[in-house]
């Protein structure tokens, strides 16, 4: 899922910003990841009556990924955490399967 939505912004950035494929898709990363490192920046190479509607896109979309990535984070920690809790039952240390 994150990586099609990667890809997804990759293709995006690119074909607005007149960027390469791999560009977009660092930057896609690098600001979904909140590395930020400010490099690339979309809107230099939008006409001012293309402006407002892309910017708002791209605020969308970083908005959207973040709160995709805290999801997928959160999910990935409560998988763990299952596993965990499953280990420590099959080996003796917890008793109560509700511990965590």
């Amino acid at each position: 899922l994150l990586s099609s939505y990667l890809i997804l912004g990759a293709v995006l950035f690119s074909e607005w910003e007149n960027w390469k494929l791999l560009d977009g898709a660092y930057f896609c990363f690098v600001t979904l990841a909140t590395i930020g490192l400010g490099d690339l920046v979309p809107g230099k190479s939008i006409t001012s009556t293309q402006v407002e509607g892309k910017l708002v896109i791209c605020a969308l979309y970083v908005l959207f990924g973040l709160s995709l990535m805290a999801m997928c984070f959160n999910l990935m920690q409560e998988e763990v955490r299952a596993k965990f809790r499953r280990l420590g039952n099959k080996l003796g240390i917890i008793d109560d399967p509700n511990f965590w």
